[in-house]
């Protein structure tokens, strides 16, 4: 079909409009090759106007094919070298001085590995090591998804050296950083609004942990739910794409079978559900000693490093060298092998591993990652999760073996509760959990302790897993927010004192004009003093406009007294949480003395407010940073 002249003379002008573009901004002109790249790419990218949805969702395949990409190499290096170190090595050494001193050597593959990883931190990526998921958190809240562009590489290289020479860490979280990285890696180099950069890290996240857990509704969750906190459209249709891409392609080299292979569980008897809301409160329970030991070996390291003044590249060598001394008796606590978790859920770990598994599953990872070293907790919360479910399980099974089924589905379901007592996300854990065993009559018992143990948790430490460090470096995060910023700015910033109010007084009559006359959908109510008397809202309208029930009613009759307020020296964070769990769309300001009635808040300014101070905070905050 041939073209009109009509399209040929347009595709022409367009073609001779960006040659020309170029040419005249090339370093014939001014400028050098670096700019006049820089020049031709933004004039690209306007060109393909990818900001908008459905290109956008082309940009999205991408970085679910790089990530997907990068997940298969980190797994497949992870296993071979594995392999290669405690498996051929011994095997080709079965004649010689290596066999028998085996047990000897076992400590010191760890420790070389920290030793490695150390020194390519010092003098490569030449900075300290963060905490994985707290800083891809943080950079959500405060630096509009911008993660440095070279870490998904020294990220997978560390990870890969550390988890494979024995390490206690696991490889999920290291993959879903990596997938962030590559996320905002490509957002930043087509230079996407911040918005669209939160986003393609969301779906660098849910490419990464989709591919390695085999999990796509999984990722996706873990994205929205843990680090976005957005279930928009917008945010919510990128992510699933990309997280579908990293999980088809995991499986076109992975293979498609569930990451754990377990017999069918089911429901046993209703009054099995008691069992599991126990297994819930103990598993909740060991999440908070699972932090709490973790954080004080890290800290414990930091104040050793500080006396004696180690090198820093040296630290993950010495904690490397620590838990390999207690795997040598454990090897079920190397971060690379899930075969304690699969014995365990099919009930054939015996007790003494169970037990030495569940005690000091949280020790190793503290020396492992704590000492510098690099890994992450899904891995080694699962572990502990599935050893706690299969000791409990066996003594209940023993006591009640007539309603209550074996102790394999016990640890699958343990495996569940204390991963989201630690991340504080159980529909995350449920949906990861459910993908990754291909169970459905065990949902409902993993729902019920998931759900209990993160509550339990929560209200025993008020710190997950990565709120404790964020918190450590001045990021405080409640509903969805970064409450660092919001706390620090009066509510005097954001209060407004053009609003409609009423004397208890008034009558019903002259409140009805004045609604069909403003846009206002609240009223605020106060006495003769001005002092606070409470809100009248669209429910309490509602009832004024029905028939035969104006005559002699006034405010106070009809009034809501029980609202949530604000005063004059309260902060924004205050005022955001309050939003975020009541349906009020504003709220009143009182003095705080007297309680008379100052001005109002409303949801949509205070919002706007706080994103516009929480961008100046994030520039201001890494300005001068390399990105």
């Amino acid at each position: 079909m041939k073209q009109s002249p009509h399209r040929k003379g347009r595709l022409r002008r367009k073609t001779l409009a960006f040659f020309y573009s170029i040419f005249r901004k090339s370093r014939y002109f001014k400028g050098n090759s670096q700019h006049f790249f820089r020049l031709s790419l933004d004039y690209l990218l306007l060109q393909l106007n990818l900001n908008q949805d459905i290109p956008f969702l082309l940009v999205a395949v991408c970085v679910g094919l790089l990530t997907g990409y990068v997940a298969v190499v980190f797994h497949d290096a992870i296993m071979t070298i594995s392999t290669m170190i405690f498996t051929d090595l011994r095997i080709v050494g079965k004649r010689t001085f290596v066999d028998n001193y085996w047990m000897v050597f076992l400590p010191f593959i760890p420790a070389f590995g920290g030793l490695l990883v150390g020194l390519y931190n010092a003098f490569v990526v030449q900075e300290r090591p963060g905490h994985g998921l707290a800083s891809v958190i943080k950079a959500v809240a405060q630096n509009d998804g911008v993660i440095n562009r070279k870490l998904w590489i020294h990220k997978s290289i560390t990870s890969v050296l550390s988890i494979s020479s024995g390490g206690g860490g696991g490889r999920e979280a290291p993959i879903v950083q990596v997938g962030a990285a590559i996320g905002s890696s490509v957002a930043q180099l087509l230079r996407f609004s911040p918005n669209k950069t939160r986003t393609l890290l969301g779906c660098g996240a849910a490419a990464g942990l989709a591919a390695v857990f085999n999990a796509p509704i999984g990722g996706v969750m873990f994205a929205v739910e843990v680090l976005l906190g957005d279930f928009s459209v917008k945010t919510f249709s990128p992510i699933v794409i990309a997280a579908v891409i990293g999980t088809v392609l995991s499986r076109s080299f992975l293979g498609n079978s569930p990451t754990f292979q377990v017999p069918e569980y089911a429901l046993v008897s209703n009054t099995e559900l008691v069992f599991y809301c126990l297994l819930g409160i103990l598993a909740g329970l060991s999440a908070v000693m699972f932090i709490k030991i973790y954080y004080a070996i890290e800290e414990w390291f930091e104040r050793v490093e500080k006396r004696w003044k180690i090198p820093v590249w040296a630290m993950p060598a010495i904690g490397g060298l620590m838990s390999g001394v207690i795997c040598i008796w454990l090897p079920g606590l190397y971060g690379f092998s899930y075969e304690a978790i699969n014995h365990a859920v099919h009930g054939t770990e015996s007790w003494t591993n169970m037990m030495g598994i569940y005690l000091f599953k949280p020790v190793v990872a503290g020396l492992s990652i704590g000492s510098g070293g690099s890994g992450g907790m899904f891995a080694p919360a699962m572990k502990m999760g599935a050893m706690l479910g299969g000791m409990f399980g066996k003594v209940v099974h023993t006591l009640f073996p007539s309603i209550t089924a074996s102790s394999g589905a016990y640890a699958l379901v343990g495996m569940g509760a204390l991963t989201a007592g630690i991340m504080r996300a159980p529909l995350t854990v449920i949906l990861i959990l459910f993908e990754v065993t291909g169970q459905y009559e065990i949902v409902l018992p993993i729902m019920f302790a998931a759900v209990t143990s993160s509550l339990i948790a929560r209200l025993t430490y008020r710190h997950s897993m990565e709120s404790y460090v964020l918190e450590k470096e001045g990021v405080r995060l409640g509903f969805g927010i970064a409450l660092s910023v919001a706390e620090h700015i009066g509510i005097a910033d954001v209060m407004k004192t053009d609003f409609v109010k009423f004397n208890k007084s008034e009558s019903a009559k002259n409140m009805i004009d004045v609604f069909f006359n403003t846009p206002e959908s609240s009223f605020l109510i106060t006495d003769d003093q001005g002092m606070f008397a409470g809100i009248i809202g669209l429910d309490e309208m509602r009832i004024l406009l029905q028939e035969d029930v104006l005559v002699g009613l006034i405010a106070e009759d009809i009034v809501k007294k029980d609202v949530p307020i604000l005063y004059n020296t309260s902060k924004l964070d205050e005022a955001l949480k309050l939003f975020e769990l009541s349906d009020y769309d504003l709220l009143p300001v009182l003095d705080s003395r007297s309680a008379i009635l100052l001005g109002v808040v409303r949801q949509e300014e205070a919002f706007a407010y706080y994103r516009k101070q929480l961008n100046l905070y994030g520039t201001d905050q890494f300005e001068g940073q390399k990105p």
